[in-house]
C-alpha cells in the first residue's frame, strides 16, 4: 500500500497543475511540510507551486519509486529522477503517514 502512496504522490511532480492539485489532495495532507535541501515549505498551495517551478526548470523529468520501507507511521522511499528515460539524479524521502493515510511530513534528500 505505502509503495503505491508514493508513486501516486511521485507522479503529481509532472503532472499538470489542475491534475497535481488533485493528486496531492489524495495523498498528501492538507497542512504537509515538505523540506528538501532547496526550501522548506507547507500547504498544498505551496507544495503545488513549487512542484510547478521544478517541471519549469526540468521539462519531461519526473521519479520513479524504486524501494519503499516503512514501519509504525514512518516511510521512507528511494527514488530515481529520470527525464527523458535517462536517469539524472537518485534520493531518498523520508515521511510520516498521517492518521488518515496521506503523506504528512514530506524530506527529500538528494544522491548522486
Amino acid at each position: 500500500m505505502t509503495k503505491a502512496l508514493w508513486e501516486r504522490y511521485s507522479a503529481s511532480w509532472s503532472m499538470p497543475e489542475a491534475d497535481r492539485r488533485e493528486r496531492l489532495n489524495e495523498t498528501v495532507s492538507p497542512d504537509v511540510t515538505y523540506t528538501d535541501p532547496h526550501i522548506a515549505l507547507s500547504g498544498i498551495d505551496d507544495f503545488s507551486d513549487y512542484m510547478a517551478g521544478f517541471q519549469s526548470n526540468a521539462p519531461n523529468t519526473g521519479f520513479e519509486i524504486r524501494e519503499v520501507i516503512d514501519h509504525h507511521g514512518r516511510t521512507l522511499a528511494h527514488w530515481e529522477m529520470v527525464s527523458d528515460g535517462a536517469l539524472i539524479g537518485t534520493g531518498t524521502s523520508f515521511a510520516e503517514v498521517s492518521e488518515d493515510g496521506r503523506l504528512a511530513h514530506i524530506t527529500g534528500f538528494f544522491g548522486s
